[in-house]
This record gives C-alpha cells, structure tokens and sequence, in this order.
C-alpha cells in the first residue's frame, strides 16, 4: 500500500516538472515596436532644422545641435572659421607666404593672416543675425528636404558703410600711403586687405549690423536621418553659411 501511495506522489510529481519544463521551453513572444508615423517623423526633421538654423543664423546654442550634426557648437564655429579663412586666401594664392602683405596703420603692422582671421569672426558674427522660418519640410525615405524662408543680408550693400566710415577709421589714409608704409607694390593686394581690415573693425569691432534684404527669400537644404535624428554635413553647414548672403537688394536671387 505505501508502495503504491508513493509511487503516485512520484508520477504526479513527474507531470508537474514535465509541465514545468514544457512551459519553461515556450519560446518567449517578441513585442513588436511601433515604427513612427510619417507626422511623427516630419515633426523631427522640422525641429532638427530648427536647431540647425537658430545656431547658424541666430547664435542659439543647444543641447540637439550635436545630435544634428555630430558636433559641437564650438567645432562647427571653427570649421566655418577656416573654411571662411580659406576662401579669403585664395587671393594670396600667387605669394607663397601671404605674411608677406601687411598694412601699416599708427606704426603697428597688421598681418594678411590676422586681418583674415578678423574678417571671417566678422562674417560669422554677421551671419548669426538673420530671421527665419522653416515653411515646409518633404520627408522621402532618410532625406528630408527644408524649405526656408529668410531675410540674408545684401552682400554688396556691406561695404558701402565701411567705405564711409573709412575716413573715421583710418584717418584718412589712401591707398598710395598705406602701399608706401607697407613697402609693397601689389595695389590690388593692399587693397583687399584694406576692405578686410575696416570690414573687421566695423562689422566686427564696433559691431555694426550689416544691412538685410527688404523682402524674404527662399532657400532650402536635405537633411539625412541617422538614428532617430535628421544630420547636416558639413557642406550643408557651410552652403548655409553662405547662403547668409545674397548680393543685392536688387538682385535677391542671386547668390
């Protein structure tokens, strides 16, 4: 009888641990993921822009701006810098040491990599001035496509208010006397680096605000989605960049 007894308890025990273990083997249920919705998506390119335009064209720092583009503030400041520089040294291009142009102003020469570097801090500081609004946004696949509406400033409009404060600035220098005190006879050259240079001090220095176009524009970029995030390169950044100025009120198309 207690055979029996406990030869029961030992089969019902099988059951359970074979239950138990059938159980145990059930291969496990995925969740599935929700994939975002279109708005949701677009939502994200527009607000990527966003970020992407307040620190180009408004100096607005944040805390996305390096999910936008992989960088910080500070390293996106310093690739428009040089790129800036290197655009402005293509007109030194014949001289193989461009520190060979100075201008000499009160006695303190002024070297042609110097009055570069001012000029594009300048440019910089310029460009972080300007009113925007992103109109659209066309999500196709990983690219979004920004469609923008902007006031850029009137490139050739820039130098007429440097070339009236000149006097003020320089003491009324010409050119004949800055090329003799420079002991340099490249006119063209002296002359650049003369725009350069009040470019610098007035837009610059003295932080005078370069004068926008009277009527919005348009402009549109692509972003590319990595991640959960839409991203700029950097030859979108700096096209930006340019972009910050168009060459006349006249003329608002042209870049």
């Amino acid at each position: 009888m207690k055979a029996t007894v406990l030869k029961g308890i030992v089969i019902v025990a099988g059951i359970f641990l074979l239950a138990g273990c059938s159980k145990g083997s059930q291969p496990s249920e995925k969740v599935a993921k929700a994939e975002p919705s279109a708005q949701t998506v677009k939502k994200q390119a527009e607000d990527d822009a966003n970020v992407l335009l307040d620190f180009l064209y408004q100096g607005k720092k944040s805390s996305q701006l390096e999910n936008v583009t992989n960088q910080s503030s500070e390293g996106i400041t310093s690739f428009l810098l040089t790129k800036l520089v290197e655009k402005q040294d293509q007109m030194f291009a014949s001289n193989q040491n461009k520190d060979d142009y100075y201008l000499v102003i009160d006695g303190s020469n002024y070297y042609a990599s110097d009055i570069v570097k001012d000029y594009a801090k300048a440019y910089l500081k310029q460009a972080q001035r300007l009113s925007f609004k992103v109109k659209s946004v066309e999500v196709n696949g990983d690219d979004a496509k920004v469609n923008v509406s902007y006031s850029p400033i009137a490139s050739l409009e820039e130098a007429n208010p440097i070339g009236t404060a000149r006097t003020k600035l320089f003491g009324g220098i010409d050119e004949d006397t800055f090329i003799r005190q420079s002991q340099n006879k490249d006119i063209k050259t002296i002359k650049s680096l003369i725009t350069l240079k009040l470019y610098g001090i007035y837009y610059g220095d003295l932080d005078y605000d370069a004068v926008k176009v009277k009527n919005p524009v348009d402009m549109s970029f692509t972003l590319t989605k990595k991640g959960t995030h839409f991203m700029a390169n950097e030859d979108v950044i700096y096209q930006i960049m340019k972009d910050s100025r168009i060459k006349s009120y006249q003329d608002n198309k042209a870049k």
